[in-house]
C-alpha cells in the first residue's frame, strides 16, 4: 500500500457522483493529496443498493479506479473490538460504519467521509481533514 493512499466511505462517492461542479467534490480535492483511492468492499456494496431506476449512473469509471482492500480476519477482530468499545460508551454507530473504519485501521489508512459526526466517535480511526 502506498504511503500516498487515502480510504473512502461511501459519502464522498455519492457526493461526487451528485454534485454538478466535480471540481468541488471532496474527491477532487484528494486527487491533489492522495494517489490512491481504496474502499472496503462494503463502500461498493452500500453505493450498488443505493442505486435505483432514477439514480442509475454509471459508476463503473469511477469503481474501477479505487482498490479494493481486503476484509480479512485483522479487520473482523479491529471492527469487534470497535464495536465492544462504542457500546461501552453508549456511543455506538451503524455496524457498516464500524466495518468501514474498522478497514481503514487495519489497512493503516486514513478515511474520508462527509460523515464525521459519526467517525469521530472512533478514536484510534485517523479522519482526512479536508480543513487543513
Amino acid at each position: 500500500m502506498p504511503l500516498n493512499a487515502v480510504a473512502l466511505d461511501s459519502s464522498v462517492l455519492i457526493e461526487h457522483i451528485r454534485i454538478k461542479n466535480k471540481d468541488n467534490s471532496l474527491l477532487s480535492r484528494l486527487t491533489s493529496e492522495f494517489e490512491e483511492f481504496c474502499v472496503s468492499p462494503l463502500v461498493l456494496y452500500e453505493i450498488g443498493i443505493g442505486q435505483t431506476d432514477a439514480h442509475n449512473l454509471d459508476l463503473t469509471p469511477i469503481l474501477n479506479e479505487l482498490t479494493v482492500l481486503p476484509f480479512d480476519r485483522e479487520v473482523i477482530a479491529k471492527s469487534t473490538a470497535i464495536h465492544r468499545t462504542l457500546k461501552q460508551k453508549n456511543k455506538i454507530i451503524d455496524h457498516f460504519d464500524i466495518l468501514i473504519a474498522a478497514t481503514a485501521i487495519a489497512h493503516g489508512l486514513p478515511l474520508a467521509t462527509l460523515n464525521r459526526k459519526h467517525f469521530e466517535r472512533i478514536e484510534e480511526l485517523l479522519l482526512f481533514d479536508d480543513k487543513n
